[in-house]
């Protein structure tokens, strides 16, 4: 594993103002009151972390207190006499993953002369802290209509938390075959072979440094032309924004011009991705009907070694080679399938997307990450931000929590998007790409 910045978030229901006990009273007095330690245990182990709030509460409504950790994992109190409930609640966001700690101990029993020291036994549950929030890779309708066009995919990257994520070797990858209703050699008696990695077709991208998104907020990968695609086609959008990334590496080998026109000169070169090519060809085939995406990174490994390593391959077919990421290593993924196919089949296992959100092409549609209702009407500082009736959905697909994401955005509201690692219950089809003007 990396060596991963944390950043504890606590919940604890206890005002900022609530006492905390350095030192005891001599003991006897009316006022006595005597020390004790509660310790954060996980997994059978002391979970040695510094600076995570512990609180103590009394049964019946009275008096509550709350203390840190040390370096052990040991938060100290001195308390009078009583019977007691330990709780401590936290967050850890630990590249671009957040782990929620939970633990109580109701049997906190403090008096004169029995036990001093008290163990809250840690629960954990995983969420991704960054998620994908939309993917456009469809194309749009030229100008007269009589045609469309294609190269003006993109992706956006979303901090799903309220803690800062930083990511170390985040890479992009798309699964075999690339599209879904395409022949899958990787199905043997209806089950797919693979059960711990997914098969990444033709090339990984990487980029260059470690990415930090900040709360609620976005960065934006364009996956063909860094360019203001408007100039031409006033359907498409404007990719050359300065703050935008680029898949744009042609000594690699993506040397076709149509794919990847020299990016626009706002676009600094340390934000273009970096990509190593196991496979054929001279771009990046990304289905732009319906690809399986999805975004990883390679722990404890360089990218461009992971990527050249024959023992990580797997030959597909004799013209395509795969390497497999271990699913360990993904972050988020999302399947796409082909509109008015019924041959469609799953490439993504279901431990990182357990469905699929249906696409139909080149009319400018993307797809797009659901609100998590619930949880952003749950931040207090939406109150009054919060835009409704929501109609940007098309053919029937529609966001249900009838949250609009992006006016809100616009009005300055956090969204919490949903994220339940199924792309049926995550996403719906949007008419018209976020990023269109």
């Amino acid at each position: 594993m990396y060596d991963m910045k944390k950043f504890p978030m606590f919940f604890a229901a206890l005002a900022a103002a609530l006492p905390v006990f350095t030192s005891c009273e001599e003991n006897g007095g009316p006022e006595a009151t005597y020390e004790i330690s509660v310790n954060l245990m996980y997994e059978g182990s002391a979970y040695e972390e510094e600076g995570i709030t512990v609180s103590l509460s009394v049964f019946n409504g009275g008096a509550s207190y709350e203390a840190a950790t040390n370096a052990s994992g040991t938060a100290s109190f001195c308390v009078p006499a009583g019977t007691y409930e330990a709780s401590a609640s936290f967050r850890t966001a630990e590249n671009g993953n957040v782990l929620t700690f939970n633990g109580v101990n109701s049997s906190v029993v403090v008096t004169a002369s029995g036990e001093t020291s008290f163990d809250i036994v840690l629960t954990a549950s995983e969420t991704n802290q960054i998620v994908i929030k939309e993917l456009y890779i469809g194309g749009c309708p030229t100008d007269d209509g009589s045609d469309y066009y294609q190269y003006d995919k993109y992706v956006v990257l979303y901090n799903n938390s309220s803690e800062s994520a930083t990511l170390a070797n985040l890479c992009l990858g798309m699964a075999t075959p690339y599209n879904s209703n395409g022949t899958n050699n990787y199905y043997e008696g209806g089950s797919l072979i693979y059960s711990d990695w997914i098969p990444a077709a033709c090339a990984i991208w990487w980029f260059q440094q470690d990415v930090t998104i900040e709360p609620y907020s976005q960065i934006v990968v364009a996956l063909n032309g860094a360019i203001d695609h408007t100039a031409t086609y006033s359907n498409s959008v404007d990719l050359s924004n300065s703050a935008y990334y680029a898949t744009y590496d042609p000594e690699c080998g993506f040397s076709n011009a149509n794919y990847y026109p020299a990016p626009s000169a706002a676009i600094p070169t340390d934000h273009y991705l970096q990509s190593y090519l196991y496979g054929r060809g001279n771009a990046w085939p990304l289905s732009n009907t319906s690809p399986a995406f999805f975004i990883f990174s390679t722990e404890g490994t360089a990218p461009e070694a992971f990527a050249q390593d024959p023992s990580n391959k797997y030959q597909y077919s004799s013209a395509l080679t795969d390497a497999k990421v271990p699913v360990e290593w993904i972050i988020d993924g999302v399947e796409v399938f082909r509109s008015g196919y019924d041959n469609n089949q799953k490439r993504l296992l279901a431990s990182v997307d357990a469905g699929s959100v249906t696409l139909t092409g080149r009319l400018g549609y993307s797809v797009y990450r659901n609100v998590d209702k619930e949880a952003t009407e749950a931040l207090l500082e939406n109150e009054g931000l919060l835009v409704y009736n929501y109609a940007g959905g098309t053919d029937g697909s529609t966001d249900p929590s009838g949250i609009d994401a992006e006016a809100s955005i616009a009005a300055g509201a956090h969204i919490v998007y949903k994220d339940t690692n199924n792309a049926s219950n995550d996403f719906h089809q949007r008419a018209r790409a976020s990023l269109r003007r």
